[in-house]
């Protein structure tokens, strides 16, 4: 990668959309030399203190540097201060008020929203609790027709909304085999106080979809017939997403190094390329010919992308790329720490909370199993800081008739993906969705 950004070419296409091109960097290359400095580590391997954890799935830190850690084995949520000192609990497991139902495998997420709220859940329940553990609502998944959805809480800005990915499951059932078709959305939800559920969703945008095919057997015996289990096959997933706060949710399949900013309209408003990205293989082409090369993506509070590299190995130590807020190439960074660790052949990544200057929050296992948090800051070997960019740099036009492929195009609302689950109507101007149960 060149030292000069002004290599990095910003073209404006016919639709206003902006396409920023960076050269392909020789690998470990870049602008700026990066590394992963670890500052705070909390976790014991034996012991009784609050630092000795059962089994971490989320970490969480507000605007004055608390720490949620989201323990599910020890059923509770711990709160230390920014020196690692131990604060208090709250949210501790059970049915009561401020009470939580924990379950181990059911990817439950903590997510802090200015000024004073903490948002817990899975695709269960969504809970949320001031700082002090007071609990403010709760509420499960949203109703539509045909079910409940499959939806948790992954993210929330200061402007009174929070993010949700909500998945929707279609199950046909033929003979023997039964395809399950899952459609995975953002959803961007209002909270305030006439209303502070997040029931009904105000925009939402396609960003995947799944199949699933498991094919049964059936033998007869002297009680009847019995159905014994068969082959299910699970397609992989295809594309990674971040949440960037306020109307935009960065996009990528995750065999291109292709990055697109999409509004919940549906509209391409930037797309950021490294290397010259050949296209991205169609949805429905050939798993055996699909490669992904990123696992998934995170966003800073200054609008920096932080891509997640595709491990062959997960044992491997996590690499990302990163991106500033002009969407030029900034150069790679790795750790030591397994933080981002990626489990069930790329199903799921353990989140991290990317905080602003380079500041980044995970959990981690060491070869005994034993649950630690890390904190880990950014620094540049030119000292160079992770702030805001200047981006005035004049755009070239440039004719674009054709758009992007139809891979690289996202469905606007659920009401363009022809869902039968999908609400009736979604506002211009996104006013919350009326749904006929």
């Amino acid at each position: 990668m060149p030292d000069s950004p002004q290599e990095v070419s910003a073209d404006t296409l016919e639709g206003g959309r902006i396409v920023v091109s960076n050269p392909a960097p020789a690998r470990g290359g870049g602008r700026d030399e990066w590394r992963l400095v670890e500052e705070l580590r909390l976790g014991q391997v034996d012991g009784t203190g609050p630092d000795v954890f059962g089994d971490v799935h989320d970490v969480a830190v507000d605007e004055k540097g608390h720490i949620y850690v989201l323990d599910v084995g020890s059923k509770e949520v711990r709160v230390f201060n920014w020196g690692g000192g131990y604060v208090r609990s709250i949210a501790r497991g059970g049915e009561g008020p401020g009470e939580v139902r924990y379950w181990e495998s059911s990817g439950q997420t903590v997510v802090f929203q200015p000024p004073n709220r903490v948002w817990i859940g899975d695709g269960l329940q969504q809970l949320s609790f001031d700082s002090l553990g007071n609990e403010l609502t709760r509420t499960g998944g949203f109703p539509l027709r045909g079910g409940t959805p499959w939806s948790r809480i992954v993210a929330a800005d200061d402007q009174g909304f929070v993010y949700q990915q909500v998945r929707v499951v279609d199950i046909e059932q033929s003979g023997e085999e039964t395809i399950s078709r899952g459609f995975t959305y953002g959803v961007r939800l209002p909270v305030y106080p006439e209303h502070p559920n997040p029931v009904l969703p105000r925009d939402s945008l396609l960003l995947d979809s799944r199949i699933s095919t498991s094919t049964s057997q059936s033998r007869s015996s002297g009680d009847g017939n019995i159905t014994i289990g068969g082959i299910v096959k699970v397609s992989i997933p295809r594309r990674a997403w971040a949440f960037a706060g306020g109307e935009t949710v960065w996009v990528a399949n995750r065999a291109a190094y292709r990055f697109h900013e999409v509004t919940f309209a549906g509209d391409t408003i930037r797309t950021v390329e490294l290397g010259n990205p050949p296209p991205s293989p169609p949805d429905d082409s050939d798993e055996s010919e699909f490669e992904p090369l990123m696992a998934g993506l995170d966003i800073s509070p200054e609008g920096w992308l932080w891509v997640l590299r595709h491990r062959d190995d997960a044992g491997d130590d996590p690499i990302w790329d990163l991106f500033d807020n002009c969407g030029r190439y900034r150069g790679e960074v790795s750790s030591t720490a397994r933080i981002a660790t990626v489990r069930f052949a790329g199903e799921t990544v353990d989140p991290i909370d990317v905080g602003a200057g380079g500041v980044v929050h995970g959990h981690a296992r060491d070869a005994l199993d034993v649950s630690y948090v890390l904190r880990l800051r950014l620094e540049s070997a030119s000292g160079a800081p992770v702030t805001v960019e200047d981006c005035r740099v004049r755009p070239t036009p440039r004719d674009c008739t054709a758009g992007p492929t139809s891979s690289d195009t996202f469905a606007p609302s659920w009401i363009a993906t022809g869902h039968p689950n999908a609400p009736d109507k979604v506002s211009d101007h996104g006013d919350q969705v009326r749904v006929d149960m």
